[in-house]
């Protein structure tokens, strides 16, 4: 793997887009793995499989591992357990660990955003999110790669 010069810059993307949303309100283990296991479960995930477990009570950074290349394991930390963090980790179990934060990722996190909010339901605004996020990573000057997989599917339509 090739040093990841725009880490730093993704994390202050998403605290730009997200902070004092509720995409970063901590919610808990269950309600994240929930989450998560909503999108990998749902017909859209073209990823690998995706493994969730709560980290040891001390960790403070959550992170995804790539297993033997079937599958992925997300790890949340409990300080971290937002839909934010779930977006950004399956990102990466999305594109592979080995995309670093670059433009595939960037783009894989977009779609990682708009499949977690329109299945959660959190706020019914999937589509802002998704938008603050872009515009975050455009002021940043973070380019974004051409999406090689199926976009997400916007969810069904809530029935009133």
């Amino acid at each position: 793997m090739t040093a990841d010069r725009d880490r730093a810059q993704v994390y202050a993307a998403e605290i730009a887009a997200f902070d004092g949303t509720d995409l970063e309100a901590v919610v808990g283990f269950d309600a994240v793995a929930a989450a998560i296991d909503d999108v990998v479960t749902g017909d859209w995930w073209p990823g690998s499989v995706v493994k969730v477990r709560e980290m040891r009570a001390d960790a403070r950074s959550s992170n995804a591992r790539c297993g033997d290349g079937e599958h992925t394991t997300i790890s949340i930390a409990a300080p971290q357990a937002t839909i934010a963090t779930a977006a950004h980790e399956l990102a990466h179990a999305l594109v592979g660990i080995d995309a670093g934060h670059g433009p595939r990722y960037r783009c894989a996190h977009l779609d990682a955003v708009a499949a977690i909010t329109n299945r959660t339901r959190s706020t019914g605004r999937g589509d802002v999110h998704v938008e603050q996020l872009r515009a975050a990573y455009a002021a940043a000057g973070l380019t974004i790669a051409t999406r090689d997989w199926p976009p997400p599917n916007p969810g069904a339509a809530i029935a009133l």
